[in-house]
């Protein structure tokens, strides 16, 4: 094994408790390199000085609400990093001890009780660089005890399960955080157990929604997936999957750079508009989400947006 396959083995090692032996690195050093940056494999870390981008600085550290005496800390306390919720003279504190999200718009926070997981009620959002209220949490409420349940962690770990332990459901020690390489090719003890992650399917088990969604707007946890299959190219039978537009062991964030690939169907001389060299931006737009105020997200459905 190269270097750089050995100190991802130990990164990836470290994301679960349980001694995990990363093979594809042995063989795929530069792609298991490659991948490690992005949002799928930082989709769930442990928490630290590293993985919190949160400030813990003076005066940074704090979160107001419109509730007359209630705002929250975050504080490093040694090796330790913790939230802290006051309100009407009282305090309650629990550690970070896993972050949920990639980084790139936001991170939201896990902490461990009594065998389960629960959100802490305070999230990060990049975009504006501050401490927010988690989503779904009031503004001016203290709220520690919304318990994680395994669908969150079937989409944001490769594995994550739930046992009896006497007469109580506790999650297991056995996790593997992040979405891994075998989260899409299998647990493998060598190639012809591996199977191909192309699938349009595969990537519906965590890109369509909770269960039970119907509304087709780009969001947080939405149905990006519903989303594409309103596209006409996806309905022309181009044997159109996630893969055609994404390379999910890169880091992709140019959108030229990603727009280039509609070339394959699509001539350039079709287009009429002055954002030719950039068909995402008009054909995939960003809209603004109904679950948090400062954030838009980019809809799958391609198609002709006329503007309003």
């Amino acid at each position: 094994m190269n270097s750089k396959a050995a100190l991802l083995c130990i990164a990836i090692a470290a994301n679960g408790r349980a001694a995990e032996s990363q093979d594809c690195a042995d063989c795929h050093g530069e792609i298991a390199r490659m991948f490690a940056g992005t949002a799928h494999a930082n989709a769930s870390r442990k928490a630290g000085a590293q993985s919190i981008l949160g400030s813990f600085e003076d005066s940074k550290n704090i979160l107001f609400t419109r509730a007359d005496g209630v705002y929250f800390r975050m504080e490093r306390r040694g090796e330790r990093f913790v939230q802290t919720g006051f309100a009407n003279g009282q305090s309650r504190t629990e550690p970070f001890d896993f972050v949920i999200g990639s980084g790139r718009r936001g991170q939201s926070y896990l902490y461990w009780r009594g065998g389960l997981l629960y959100q802490l009620p305070v999230s990060y959002h990049v975009g504006s660089k501050r401490w927010v209220n988690s989503p779904g949490y009031p503004d001016g409420s203290v709220i520690f005890d919304r318990v994680i349940p395994p669908q969150c962690l079937a989409c944001h770990t490769t594995r994550f399960r739930l046992e009896w332990k006497g007469a109580a459901m506790r999650y297991g020690n056995d996790y593997l955080l992040g979405v891994t390489c075998r989260r899409c090719h299998g647990d493998s003890e060598d190639h012809s157990q591996i199977r191909r992650g192309a699938g349009i399917e595969l990537c519906a088990q965590c890109h369509s929604g909770p269960p039970g969604l119907s509304e087709l707007r780009p969001d947080v946890h939405g149905n990006q997936v519903g989303l594409l299959r309103q596209s006409r190219c996806f309905s022309a039978g181009t044997g159109m999957t996630c893969v055609t537009c994404h390379n999910v062991n890169h880091v992709e964030r140019d959108e030229v750079v990603m727009a280039e690939r509609c070339g394959a169907c699509h001539r350039p001389g079709q287009c009429s508009q002055a954002l030719r060299g950039n068909c995402v931006e008009c054909h995939m737009p960003r809209q603004r989400s109904k679950k948090i105020s400062i954030q838009d997200y980019r809809t799958h459905r391609i198609a002709i947006y006329r503007e309003k």
